[in-house]
């Protein structure tokens, strides 16, 4: 069994994750951290929650304490002469950040959650960290990269306004991370990304992350990745045997009643219930309330501040319910949460995958429920072809309508017409223990 002591981190780095409580690395971790160490480029296949962040983190944290920079960016690095004081630093312009670790993710939620986890492990090592996003002031992030950032993790959009400003220069940067590279796909932002890898003067060391591989990420990687080594982790993800995944067909008007019913009935608790759209997933959440469910929703037309309250009830357990839509929920990072449900199928297959990889993390156990309506059967069984089996169908509930012929659940053992995991309502019930409040 391997040990984060095996993996040749160093001792201020080993002590950083015994007090973040993680004992054994994951499988991407244990896959990873020596690729990194080694200083080759990696391209890595990994679902929600095996564990990617630290897996990159760690080892970056641990090149850039045992490989100074040549040459220290300092505030007289960035001014011109004759605006420089007496002791070289600069009077009144704006200083040039110069960071040797760049980190891209696709929404702003992600990155403040690998700047927290960047910090948490970079604490007592004298790291200094900073992250830029889009959707808030540039005062206090000016701020912060008037610090000199060593480690700076960013969204796109935010990262071109900034060098569009003179405030940040990636001549220096010597490792980059793209993370989530599939949502800066379907987010639009891969044309941002090939002109700021095109702004690193030579090659960093890069290493880039995916859920899912198509075409448009595979040709991105072979434009930038130097002989990569292929890194792929199941764990944590869609396949995994202890997400109990299932499927309702209801008409589109009864969904929120059909909701509201399995919410209660199961007592869950902690609960993402995914929108397509941000109206919905304002409605949805109204919705609950009222039925006395605690909810809450977000999505691109709150305010980060609304963001962040909402994720903060959400982790501490005054809220029960975080109705999302797949673009703000990129990036949660909550734990133990008990169940997902798709209020809408997904139009892409892979957004399933996304979706359902926030339960069932570090090996507990967790469902995925969908409510299907007759206009997303084609959407649902382009799922099924994703992940190469039928998601078992529970018609144990008042709403149950048949769109089409049922599809077979998945046999668990060899005796005819058995039924796989779904037993209606109270397969669900099997993994309420870890759902309700205690």
């Amino acid at each position: 069994m391997t040990t984060f002591h095996d993996l040749d981190l160093s001792p201020a780095l080993l002590s950083a994750v015994e007090t973040q409580g993680y004992d054994l690395p994951t499988e991407i971790q244990t896959q990873t951290i020596p690729v990194i160490l080694s200083g080759r480029d990696v391209l890595a296949t990994a679902q929600t929650g095996t564990g990617k962040t630290a897996a990159f983190v760690l080892p970056l944290l641990h090149l850039l304490a045992a490989h100074p920079p040549k040459r220290e960016a300092r505030e007289s690095d960035s001014a011109p002469a004759q605006n420089r004081g007496s002791n070289g630093t600069s009077r009144g312009a704006n200083p040039v950040s110069y960071p040797r670790v760049l980190i891209l993710a696709p929404t702003r939620e992600l990155a403040v959650q690998i700047d927290e986890r960047v910090a948490a492990y970079g604490a007592g090592q004298g790291i200094r960290n900073a992250v830029v996003y889009g959707g808030a002031s540039k005062v206090n992030q000016q701020r912060e990269l008037r610090r000199f950032p060593q480690v700076l993790t960013a969204t796109p959009g935010r990262l071109m306004d900034f060098i569009g400003e003179k405030q940040i220069s990636l001549a220096r940067v010597e490792y980059l991370v793209l993370d989530e590279a599939d949502r800066m796909l379907d987010m639009g932002f891969i044309p941002d990304v090939r002109r700021i890898v095109g702004m690193i003067e030579g090659h960093a060391q890069t290493a880039m992350f995916s859920a899912t591989m198509p075409k448009e990420i595979a040709d991105l990687a072979a434009g930038i990745l130097r002989q990569p080594t292929f890194l792929e982790s199941t764990a944590g993800g869609m396949s995994a045997e202890n997400i109990l995944q299932t499927v309702m067909f209801v008409e589109q008007a009864n969904k929120l009643d059909l909701l509201t019913e399995v919410i209660d009935r199961e007592q869950m608790f902690r609960v993402i219930v995914f929108t397509r759209t941000k109206h919905r997933a304002s409605r949805v959440a109204k919705a609950l309330c009222k039925s006395g469910i605690t909810a809450d929703s977000i999505h691109g037309d709150k305010t980060q501040a609304q963001r962040t309250r909402a994720l903060a009830g959400f982790r501490g357990g005054k809220t029960r319910v975080l109705v999302a839509t797949d673009v703000a929920a990129r990036g949660i990072d909550v734990d133990d949460i008990s169940h997902v449900i798709n209020f809408e199928i997904p139009a892409e297959a892979e957004t399933y995958v996304h979706r359902i990889g926030r339960t069932a993390r570090a090996g507990s156990e967790g469902a995925a429920l969908s409510l299907c309506d007759g206009t997303e059967l084609q959407s649902l069984r382009q799922i099924e072809k994703l992940i190469a089996n039928r998601i078992a169908v529970d018609r144990d509930n008042r709403f149950h309508v048949e769109h089409a012929p049922p599809a077979q659940p998945k046999q668990r053992s060899g005796k005819p017409g058995q039924r796989g995991r779904s037993r209606g309502p109270a397969a669900h019930a099997q993994f309420s223990r870890q759902g309700r409040r205690r």
